[in-house]
């Protein structure tokens, strides 16, 4: 059975909804902050990164091209890097301040936004390898079921 190509409206609409499901539902998710003590740990922003790869990884898959996976972890870069602007009154990503008392916020917003592109290789590398593996299962299912026609019926 051979693999089926996905429509072409596919790739823009996996890569829009994905880069924009992941950009803002990981700010929303990274500034989850856990305090031991003094030392921040900013588990959110690691999980907004395993979400964000998720989300690209989806829209490559489900448009059947890894193009689409970069091009989706593109525009979540894209959107984060208009959230660490000042459009609003306070940025929602914040990467940098001159207060001594949040490090541990500069610390998580770092992580998120630079992170980003880690996650977006990462993505691009296992949407890749999923494509490739389906497409060489899909073409050694042809090749066989090929081999099963063109042998003469065994003559016992």
């Amino acid at each position: 059975m051979p693999l089926h190509r996905a429509p072409r409206w596919r790739g823009p609409v996996a890569a829009v909804l994905g880069g924009l499901l992941a950009s803002v539902l990981g700010t929303g998710l990274h500034a989850q902050i856990l305090y031991l003590g003094d030392t921040a740990l900013p588990l959110g922003a690691v999980a907004a990164l395993i979400l964000s790869c998720a989300a690209t990884v989806f829209a490559g898959l489900w448009a059947g091209n890894a193009v689409w996976s970069a091009v989706a972890g593109l525009l979540a870069y894209v959107v984060l890097g208009l959230f660490t602007l000042d459009l609003w009154d306070t940025p929602l990503i914040i990467t940098g301040t001159v207060l001594e008392e949040q490090p541990g916020i500069v610390l998580a917003g770092r992580i998120w936004l630079f992170g980003q592109a880690v996650a977006t290789i990462a993505a691009l590398m296992i949407t890749s390898r999923v494509l490739a593996k389906a497409r060489r299962v899909a073409a050694e299912a042809n090749a066989a079921q090929r081999q099963a026609m063109v042998q003469p019926p065994y003559q016992g």
